[in-house]
């Protein structure tokens, strides 16, 4: 062989090599993020290909792998946009949070709320911690199930989020715009430590779990804040058709209903409901009552008018606890 052919393989054969070695060293990278699955082997074989005699030859390397250990990291995040305004007293009011698995592993994880926290004016009285069992992030009462320590410890999947519920009562006789606090904590059930904390065969298939930046454990806090007077407003409706039945047909009669609950204690004044009429449909003259009594469609000495393109109804001052109706009518077009 002369000696340009051997110079020739001898640089396809590092070239080669080098290629592989990267190629080999990229694959191990992807591997261990976070998001790889515990437990997943990775397998690397190494090729070379050279020219001798004028044939093209090829040689493999042996199988090189390893499998992907868990690595354990969880969350924990308020769902609510702000602090939950309550009365004072209350009862059973709900702080809502978001637990996420953020290791790469299924795990367990015992929760527990602190709300004797520092930096508030009063202690809310912790109820039970409830798990989202629908997962709507709505607390349902009666279906949703209540969290028992060591009894039901969620297992979250990884990169899963679990919906948890608070439920505290609030103290009587604290002052408006008063704030308690209260905190949810989620531990690994299976330990906590500093990172790189190692347990080794404890993860689900028998490889090692390894603590991550969380240490295993992570909580977050919301606050109810106490209001004096807390308007809770609820709508309904209910449909007539041309045929008396309940299907929403062209001419159908919609009966729209609104219910104001002022809770706490305290007094509103100037407080006015309105209401727009909706989208393809038209006021009927005349049907706009209050608690049950009819208003005048006009602005006059009754304290409800039409716009013209919404319902009004002046309800003056209130004194909470109080409880006001209003209801109208449109048709379909």
């Amino acid at each position: 062989m002369n000696a340009k052919l051997r110079a020739r393989q001898v640089t396809v054969l590092r070239t080669l090599v080098v290629l592989s070695a990267l190629l080999s060293s990229a694959a191990s990278t992807c591997a261990l993020a976070v998001g790889t699955p515990s437990g997943t082997t990775v397998s690397n074989v190494a090729s070379v290909q050279y020219v001798q005699a004028g044939a093209s030859l090829q040689a493999t390397s042996n199988a090189s792998s390893f499998r992907v250990d868990e690595i354990l990291n969880v969350t924990v995040q308020k769902s609510d946009v702000a602090s939950v305004v309550v009365a004072s007293p209350d009862a059973r009011r709900v702080l809502t949070f978001a637990v996420t698995n953020t290791g790469n592993g299924s795990q367990k994880f015992q929760l527990s709320v602190n709300a004797a926290l520092a930096g508030d004016q009063f202690d809310p009285a912790f109820g039970k911690i409830v798990i989202d069992t629908n997962g709507n992030g709505v607390y349902d009462p009666g279906v949703d199930q209540d969290y028992a320590s060591g009894l039901n410890d969620p297992a979250i999947a990884p990169d899963r989020s679990l919906t948890v519920f608070v439920l505290c009562d609030i103290p009587a006789a604290r002052a408006n715009n008063d704030l308690g606090l209260a905190a949810l904590t989620a531990q690994a059930v299976i330990g906590t430590g500093a990172p790189g904390t190692t347990f080794v065969g404890k993860g689900a298939g028998g490889w090692d779990v390894v603590i991550g930046a969380s240490r295993g454990v992570a909580l977050a806090q919301n606050g109810y804040l106490v209001t004096q007077v807390q308007p809770v407003l609820t709508k309904s409706q209910s449909v007539v058709n041309p045929s008396g039945g309940s299907v929403a047909l062209p001419g159908s009669i919609v009966t729209y209903s609104l219910r104001l609950e002022l809770k706490g204690s305290g007094s509103s004044v100037n407080s006015i409901l309105a209401d727009a009429i909706p989208a393809n449909s038209t006021y009927v003259a005349g049907s706009l009552k209050l608690n049950g009594a009819a208003l005048t469609d006009q602005a006059d000495a009754d304290a409800g008018r039409f716009t013209g393109t919404a319902i009004e109804v002046n309800l003056g001052s209130l004194i909470a606890p109080a409880t006001q109706v209003v209801s109208f009518q449109v048709r379909l077009n």
